[in-house]
């Protein structure tokens, strides 16, 4: 992919997120552009994106888990998107829905590294992914995307993998012997709307860790202090009207977040931009 040709999807897409808009790629791109056909072209994308915006790289989104999911991406690999500082707010965040597309609500696992897990060719094992883990959290991810649902996978990959924002809730540093399968109840407004579990993911979300770690190199290394979140324990749920919002992982804790409409915000946490 060139770099002009990379560079101009980038900025378009940078500029769509900070607007709450899908891209208009016929309209804004030369007929000539090439658009990117795999992980690496993606994420060639997805460097200048984190370029352009000034932002930090707090964590990492992995999807593609499963071989058959992969070739939608034109690989053969799992991958990731960047969770960017300016989209990650801790718990309980404020959330006014005008800044998003389309979005929907995913409580996911995530595990916060202690240590930097660089590319290498012998695979990781998943102890050594465990010793690395400095702390599991519960999170919220809102999905979100700057291109059409059904666009080609590599499209989709390049424009962040459909992040939305992040909220991570506490973290638990004494996490190995906590439940990673059991039940995560999502709550709003006191109703229960869904029941999901962290066996969703390869049995273990710990594996996805692992997977993400040997699939490198991404747009940039994966580095202490990262966020791996590891894909939605629960149907994703269309965040439409205000409300407040909590998921319950059991043993690893809660996340919350109170979802506005239009009107400004107050408060430390929000997604304010």
């Amino acid at each position: 992919m060139k770099t002009e040709d990379a560079a101009r999807l980038a900025g378009l897409l940078h500029a769509a997120r900070q607007d709450a808009r899908l891209v208009d790629l016929l309209a804004d791109m030369p007929a000539d552009t090439r658009l990117p056909a795999t992980p690496d072209e993606a994420y060639q994308v997805q460097a200048e994106i984190v370029r352009l915006s000034g932002e930090d790289i707090r964590g990492w989104k992995v999807t593609a888990l499963k071989e058959e999911d992969r070739a939608a991406y034109g690989g053969r690999r799992p991958v990731a998107g960047p969770l960017l500082s300016g989209w990650v707010f801790p718990s309980p965040a404020e959330v006014p829905l005008f800044r998003f597309v389309a979005p929907l609500l995913e409580c996911e696992f995530a595990f916060l590294l202690g240590r930097d897990l660089p590319p290498r060719e012998t695979p990781y094992t998943l102890e050594e992914i465990a010793d690395a883990v400095a702390a599991l959290l519960p999170a919220f991810e809102i999905a979100d995307g700057r291109v059409p649902p059904d666009a080609p996978g590599a499209l989709r990959l390049a424009d962040s993998m459909g992040n939305g924002a992040f909220i991570p809730g506490p973290p638990v540093t004494d996490w190995r012997a906590l439940d990673r399968a059991g039940p995560v109840r999502l709550v709003i407004d006191g109703i229960e709307i869904e029941t999901g579990s962290g066996a969703r993911i390869l049995g273990d979300p710990l594996k996805a860790v692992q997977h993400l770690a040997n699939a490198q190199p991404l747009c940039a290394p994966l580095r202490a202090g990262h966020i791996i979140t590891t894909g939605t324990a629960t149907t994703p749920v269309r965040l439409e009207r205000a409300g407040r919002v909590e998921a319950d992982f059991g043993a690893v804790g809660r996340v919350g977040m109170r979802v506005r409409l239009l009107e400004h915000l107050r408060g430390v946490n929000q997604v304010a931009l």
